[in-house]
């Protein structure tokens, strides 16, 4: 289950709850009762590893007959297409 953030805005308590996705957002805070908004940060993501397909790419400007994206000799599946 996902973990969402909370700050109250009367205390300022901040605090994290461990709720279904379609479960309703917390109204109060647990230590005053005041009103709560929901925080929401930043989350990274990193592709590493070699599953990714040529034609995933912006395309470049190059020479060859290719999109541009492939560095090796293989056909490409968007130059193919352009043929």
């Amino acid at each position: 289950m996902p973990v969402y953030a909370y700050e109250c805005q009367k205390c300022g308590h901040a605090f994290e709850v461990e709720q279904g996705v379609n479960d309703p957002p917390k109204q109060r805070c647990p230590e005053c009762r005041g009103k709560v908004n929901k925080v929401f940060s930043a989350v990274g993501v990193l592709f590493k590893g070699s599953g990714f397909y040529c034609t995933d790419s912006k395309k470049k400007s190059g020479i060859g007959g290719g999109c541009g994206s492939c560095d090796s000799g293989s056909s490409c599946s968007v130059a193919d297409s352009k043929k």
